[in-house]
């Protein structure tokens, strides 16, 4: 008799193990498929940020030739306006007026009539 108990004991204890390692194994299971979905969700993540890493590196050299084309444009309406002699006319009495001359200083000096002056100094004041 204390055979049979000691056998049902022994199989309870085989049914208890067992059940706890498929138990384990189902869960080792699930933490590798999670692993693998994470490790691919990284992947994603990773690719989408070599993607956004060479657009911002396109966006970089373009802007980089835009802002040399700028200074060059700048640089050309420079020259093209110390070349008109009446544009540098203009040129300084705009300068005056942005230092506060007033009206008859800027018309003795650039040599503008004074309706053109007036135009000049209502436009100057006119901005921020």
């Amino acid at each position: 008799m204390v055979e049979a108990i000691a056998l049902g004991l022994s199989l309870l204890a085989l049914g208890v193990a067992l059940a706890g390692w498929r138990q384990a194994r189902r869960a080792g299971q699930e933490s590798e498929a999670k692993a693998a979905a994470l490790q691919g969700q990284l992947e994603s993540l990773r690719k989408q940020m070599m993607e956004l890493h060479s657009g911002a590196i396109g966006m970089g050299q373009r802007l980089q030739g835009v802002e040399t084309l700028a200074q060059q444009l700048g640089d050309r309406q420079q020259e093209l306006t110390l070349q008109d002699p009446d544009r540098r006319l203009y040129s300084r009495a705009a300068k005056m007026v942005e230092l506060g001359a007033d009206l008859d200083e800027v018309m003795n000096e650039c040599e503008l009539p004074k309706a053109e002056a007036e135009l000049l100094i209502s436009l100057r004041k006119g901005r921020p």
